[in-house]
């Protein structure tokens, strides 16, 4: 694998290797990732539960969503639509002349 590291770390690293702290370039990459490792398990761990779980359906389908707002509506409102209101739609919604029914 092969990794591009700002110069600056670079440099740390290399220091680090020649002073003997780590036996080789290997073993101080080992010993970083490893610590990214065990950061990115505790910022994981510190998640709400919920975000830890399967994703959720954000959204209702449409025809749940108008279920529920309609619910309330008492069945004496519902009596008060005209009978013809899909058919002459144009004329309930725009004030156009009502067209004949076949």
């Amino acid at each position: 694998m092969t990794m591009h590291l700002p110069k600056d770390l670079e440099s740390s690293i290399l220091a680090a290797v020649q002073s003997g702290r780590y036996a080789s370039l290997d073993d101080a990459m080992t010993e970083a990732a490893s610590l990214l490792v065990q950061r990115l398990k505790q910022e994981q761990a510190k998640l709400p539960a919920a975000s830890q779980a399967e994703p959720v359906q954000t959204q209702k389908p449409i025809w749940e969503r108008i279920l529920e707002r309609t619910a309330a509506i008492p069945d004496e409102e519902w009596d008060k639509l005209p009978t013809d209101l899909a058919e002459q739609h144009d004329h309930y919604l725009y004030g156009t002349p009502k067209r004949p029914t076949a």
